[in-house]
């Protein structure tokens, strides 16, 4: 058996090579990956008891890191994203403004497919005139003014904050990067540690801190993928329909956003062309998901059976009609639209 100490730049190479077959030429987990690499690289010679130790050490952290986050860590992550996306932009600081946004996407946000997560959806405006909105996990949602000066009813501003609230829903953030990231740094980190003389196996806590400047690279510079994107847009129709507000408003505002040949940078740069997107909205049937489709003012009437009671069935008598739904919001975003 070799000596303790430093493996060699060969030793190196030898277990990278073991460790990339097997995460990818198997089926084993990360962990069982680490665990199995461990064993061998100890019978093979490879390193002593104490390097199999602390890779095996590695590999239960891995494991752990693998596991899908808690609704608190997801929250911490989209935070500390946030506040890197605050950094560069700015803070729109209109209270007012701030007010009527987050009554309008907490409403929308109870008809997504996650209505409650660990602190609520918040929504802030950003201080740029650059065309853009970032969704980052835990449900911090942020819209610049020049997205804003886009909008030009409820229905469209709707839309915007339903496409980003589905990026939320469907945790876009972490999905983004969280299988890639893990294998990768778990991998790099199992190595370095498990094979230096001396070296101790440490927190994977590091690796969120890496997650958090991937998220924030992929809602600043790449995007989300074509696909993640395709899917937040059917998902905001669904809210949109759900929510009595006009799943047609989507298409209208997309219809207005810039594409890569009028804007080389920002939200062209990290969202399909717009034609396409409105293109992959026809190509399927939008429908609601539950029962909170019968209480939509685009899918008529209030059920006839009730499954509970009702503490005021006078206000039965009194239901809002479509038109006067519309005149009330035309009027709300009219008095609103001053402080965009």
């Amino acid at each position: 058996m070799r000596k303790s100490g430093k493996c060699s730049a060969r030793t190196l190479s030898a277990i990278a090579v073991i460790l990339i077959s097997l995460l990818f030429g198997s089926c084993l987990s990360l962990g069982q990956s680490l665990e199995l690499l461990a064993s061998d690289a100890f019978s093979q010679g490879l390193m002593d008891r104490y390097e199999e130790a602390i890779l095996r050490a590695a590999a239960k952290a891995a494991a752990e890191a693998a596991q899908p986050l808690s609704p608190s860590q997801e929250y911490y992550i989209g935070r500390a994203v946030t506040a890197r996306i605050f950094s560069l932009y700015g803070l729109y600081d209109t209270p007012a403004l701030n007010e009527y946004l987050n009554k309008l996407g907490q409403g929308l946000s109870l008809f997504s497919s996650r209505p409650e997560i660990y602190t609520g959806y918040r929504f802030a405006v950003l201080d740029s005139g650059e065309v853009n909105a970032f969704a980052s996990p835990g449900g911090h949602i942020l819209i610049t003014r020049g997205l804003l000066a886009k909008v030009e009813s409820e229905d469209e501003l709707a839309a915007v904050l339903a496409h980003e609230i589905a990026h939320v829903a469907l945790r876009h953030g972490l999905a983004s990067v969280q299988g890639s990231r893990l294998a990768q740094i778990a991998s790099d980190y199992a190595l370095s540690a498990g094979l230096s003389s001396g070296g101790e196996a440490a927190s994977f806590t590091e690796a969120f801190g890496e997650a958090i400047s991937e998220i924030a690279t992929v809602l600043l510079i790449s995007g989300y993928s074509q696909s993640f994107e395709l899917q937040a847009d059917r998902e905001a129709k669904r809210i949109l329909l759900q929510a009595a507000y006009d799943p047609a408003a989507l298409d209208r505002l997309i219809a207005k956003l810039p594409s890569q040949d009028q804007e080389p940078s920002g939200f062209a740069q990290t969202h399909p062309k717009p034609s396409f997107r409105i293109e992959a909205l026809h190509d399927e049937l939008i429908t609601p998901k539950n029962a909170l489709e019968r209480h939509s003012g685009f899918l008529g009437a209030w059920p006839e059976k009730r499954y509970w009671p009702n503490p005021r069935p006078e206000s039965e008598r009194f239901q809002v009609s479509p038109n006067e739904r519309s005149h009330t919001r035309t009027e709300r975003f009219a008095a609103f639209r001053e402080l965009f």
